[in-house]
Parts: structure tokens; C-alpha cells; sequence
């Protein structure tokens, strides 16, 4: 294991990996939360607009 071993900069080169990691992790994660989201609110939406007025006469 001595090619993973970065001497004195061992804490920065390992939190710099750790970091883009969790970035890239990040990236991946919230769009997917956002789209659930947005999916959702779509849904309820048209729940809301196709079935939440039963008064088809304005008059």
C-alpha cells in the first residue's frame, strides 16, 4: 500500500478525494429528490385541477 501513501500531504490528497466524492455523490442524489419532488407536484396538480371542482356549470 505504499502507492496510497502521500507522505505529509497524506490529510489534504485523501480530503480532496473524499470531497469530490461526496460532490459527485451530491450531483447524482438531489436532481433525482428534485425530480421526485417535482413529479409529485405534477401529479397532485392535476389530482387537484381534474377532480377538485365538481361545478362544470359557472353559472
Amino acid at each position: 500500500m505504499e502507492a496510497l501513501d502521500f507522505g505529509k500531504y497524506n490529510f489534504y490528497i485523501w480530503a480532496s478525494y473524499g470531497l469530490t466524492f461526496l460532490i459527485l455523490v451530491w450531483n447524482v442524489v438531489v436532481p433525482f429528490l428534485e425530480k421526485k419532488k417535482l413529479l409529485k407536484s405534477i401529479k397532485r396538480r392535476n389530482y387537484l385541477n381534474n377532480n377538485g371542482s365538481n361545478d362544470t356549470n359557472p353559472n
